[in-house]
């Protein structure tokens, strides 16, 4: 990772309003705001702040489909320059997978209290509108319980949100409006962005068989059958505690699963879930044209 370009060269305008305080008193600092709004770019600021002022920094990254700090349908706990913990989700949107993006939630932060954290810095979707948008921001912020609100919106967008945090003395609000320079991205590009990552994430992958004796198949086998023309399944390969080891593209079924992953060491493999993503033409998406066999469990 280059910090030089990975992690912001200049503070936002209104920095001076809110920064320092936060970097006095540490705690959680939750981003909210809706699609291409910066939060992305001030948790990187924060993080980068929080690490040079000597506080032990981390970010929960929640944004399953536009993943900064991990691959795309995961929500990561990044601390010491690392992605440390990554839990397996399996969409790109948030829609229909509540209960998973929660339980993400309320684990990643257990894992920043367990580090011992002093500053955690907590990167959303964009999924703010609308009563199943409202729903989701409102108990994340339950479970999470942030010290800080930094709302980024363009008007009043955020106010059915905020509205009922209002009376609430233990979590500081800051109204950080979003500056017209920055960029919004369309639908497509925000597409083209996702392959681009997937296709440098499985730029190492190699591949492997495993005996489907060996693992817990989740949710259920009858997912993991690639039907012709049906493009092959990314999987979660997940270890002994449900965390999420590397993301996997399964190109054949049956007793033995053939799949390809960036991993060296497929031992500690104890599951492996199905996502609701089918890549076709994957060989397309795989830079490494000589993939290495792996091996077999």
């Amino acid at each position: 990772m280059n910090k030089s370009t990975f992690f912001p060269q200049t503070e936002p305008e209104t920095w001076e309003e809110w920064g320092p305080s936060i970097l006095e008193k540490g705690g959680t600092v939750f981003l909210l705001g809706g699609v291409d709004t910066g939060k992305t770019y001030i948790a990187r600021l924060l993080y980068q702040k929080g690490c040079k002022a000597g506080l032990k920094s981390a970010i929960l990254e929640l944004d399953v489909g536009q993943s900064e700090f991990g691959p795309p349908m995961t929500c990561t706990f990044f601390v010491e320059e690392r992605p440390k913990r990554q839990y397996f989700i399996g969409r790109f949107s948030p829609q229909g997978a509540f209960w998973r993006c929660l339980t993400a939630a309320a684990l990643l932060k257990k894992e920043a209290e367990k580090e011992g954290t002093e500053l955690t810095i907590v990167d959303t979707t964009g999924l703010v509108e609308g009563s199943p948008g409202v729903w989701l921001k409102r108990t994340k912020i339950e479970i999470l319980r942030p010290d800080f609100i930094i709302a980024r919106e363009r008007g009043f967008e955020l106010e059915p949100i905020l509205s009922r945090f209002s009376y609430r003395t233990d979590i500081k609000i800051i109204k950080d409006p979003v500056p017209a320079q920055v960029k919004r991205f369309s639908p497509q590009e925000r597409a083209i962005l996702r392959e681009q990552k997937l296709r440098n994430y499985f730029k190492t992958a190699r591949a492997f068989q495993i005996s489907t004796e060996s693992v817990a198949l989740l949710p259920g086998a009858q997912f993991f059958e690639r039907g012709k023309g049906n493009g092959s399944l990314v999987v979660g390969l997940l270890d002994g505690e449900g965390w999420l080891l590397a993301l996997g593209i399964l190109l054949e079924g049956g007793k033995n699963l053939k799949l390809i992953a960036p991993v060296s060491d497929i031992s500690e493999i104890r599951a492996i879930e199905a996502s609701t993503i089918r890549i076709f033409n994957h060989e397309s998406l795989i830079m490494n044209k000589n993939i290495k066999e792996l091996g077999e469990r």
